[in-house]
């Protein structure tokens, strides 16, 4: 059996202009479709907006049921820059100021300190990150 590479949602088109489509898709975590959601605090469902490629689309109507998809290993990249990169970063932070000030306050404002700096450079390479998660229309459905 071969693994997706793969992630694949089903939405609804939105808006789109010659080179954008902008997809509405429902996400929802592994609880939402839990049998046992309603008696469970932790289900999450949420709609977002997706900018998606019109590459290799003729035809798109507002309204329209679109299968979208992305690489699946895309979402550890994202789970490295967004939770992973910034966790280390504190990390190591917290124990070299501790290491050298000798002081558990200074240690944990600067270590909080260091995602400020971290948080905007990510900010500013959103236009590189932009062209590295890509979204394509797979197929449309009827």
């Amino acid at each position: 059996m071969t693994k997706l590479k793969f992630v694949e949602h089903t939405g609804y088109v939105e808006s789109f202009n010659s080179d954008q489509v902008k997809v509405r898709i429902l996400s929802e975590s592994a609880c939402a479709s839990c049998h046992a959601k309603g008696a469970c605090t932790a289900s999450d469902m949420k709609e977002k907006v997706i900018d998606v490629s019109t590459y290799g689309v003729d035809h798109l109507a507002v309204g329209q049921q679109v299968v979208i998809r992305g690489q699946k290993s895309l979402g550890l990249k994202a789970s490295l820059i967004a939770y992973i990169f910034p966790f280390i970063l504190v990390f190591i932070t917290l124990f070299v100021v501790h290491g050298i000030t000798k002081s558990e306050g200074i240690a944990g404002i600067a270590s909080l300190a260091v995602l400020v700096p971290y948080f905007i450079g990510v900010k500013l390479y959103t236009p590189k990150l932009e062209k590295t998660f890509v979204f394509t229309i797979k197929e449309i459905i009827g």
